[in-house]
């Protein structure tokens, strides 16, 4: 399998390179088509995702290899998410609905425009996940209206964007609220499981799995309001030196 990918510039994380999620869910995408298997699929992170020019999809064993010319991007395997124990889907949509109003990533933040939690971006062009830590320490709950320009012709969201959005809410349960330098995905293993439908509000709820040094590692799972888990991650952040 050879290909190319191009990850426009509006699917941007940090404002320089593709969003890891965003761009996890498109490689994982082409690793069911190419291996089969329960869509589970590992994502390693090995360098900055380019916007607008295309890169290599190279088939490599078992693995498919997203390549700029010399430089190896990410990889992506067969992976599994058996181990997560998600906590179980909020009660209290008034606090979720909160949580939409006053979290994501503000103007004066890293992360203002990415496509997944910048607050800079509008209603129909990012998905707004707007979420912050807690409600108790360790864990994260995040706001998400799923829009129909991020939806298939069936009404259900793509699952890059639902990969999209189990990201970002990770890094705001497993960060320290008294250490908030900039986290990068590193590697993310995710489960699309029935993607939710456009209109349907929805929760994402993140909880802190570890750390070791500056690895940070969690876990997030996407609930619709009635409760139905539409998929699950796992995710390991690289807190970046000062």
């Amino acid at each position: 399998m050879n290909d190319t990918l191009t990850i426009e510039r509006r699917f941007n994380g940090p404002r320089l390179s593709g969003n890891g999620g965003y761009v996890g869910g498109l490689l994982a995408g082409r690793h069911a088509e190419a291996f089969g298997g329960d869509g589970t699929v590992e994502i390693t992170l090995r360098a900055p995702i380019p916007l607008d020019r295309p890169l290599q999809v190279v088939r490599d064993g078992e693995a498919l290899m997203l390549r700029d010319g010399d430089t190896l991007v990410c990889e992506a395997r067969a992976g599994s998410v058996a181990h997560l124990a998600p906590p179980p889907a909020p009660a209290d949509w008034a606090e979720v609905m909160r949580r939409g109003e006053q979290g994501g990533s503000p103007e004066d933040s890293d992360f203002h425009d990415c496509i997944v939690c910048g607050r800079s971006r509008a209603v129909g062009d990012g998905l707004r996940v707007f979420g912050t830590a807690g409600p108790q320490r360790g864990y994260s709950l995040s706001c998400y209206l799923p829009h129909a320009n991020h939806a298939d012709d069936t009404g259900r969201i793509r699952p890059e964007f639902v990969w999209g959005a189990l990201d970002c809410p990770g890094a705001f349960a497993a960060q320290d609220p008294d250490d908030m330098r900039p986290a990068l995905t590193g590697r993310m293993t995710a489960r699309v499981i029935e993607p939710p439908r456009v209109g349907e509000r929805c929760a994402v709820v993140g909880w802190k799995i570890g750390e070791d040094g500056r690895k940070l590692y969690s876990g997030t799972a996407l609930y619709t309001e009635t409760g139905r888990l539409c998929a699950l991650g796992t995710c390991t952040w690289i807190v970046l030196r000062s």
